[in-house]
């Protein structure tokens, strides 16, 4: 059986965000800021010195 996602053509990356954005939008205005400030990543790059 072929997974949902590669029927629809996108990566898994992609499907993940889709699904991710459908649940934040279902929940109560209350809880969806909470949910938003954690579905944002931040991404700190450090370069060893050798």
């Amino acid at each position: 059986m072929v997974v949902f996602w590669r029927q629809a053509g996108p990566s898994y990356v992609r499907y993940s965000q889709i699904c991710a954005q459908a649940v934040r939008a279902s929940l109560k205005l209350q809880y969806q800021a909470d949910a938003k400030k954690a579905g944002d990543a931040t991404v700190k790059v450090n370069k060893s010195k050798q």
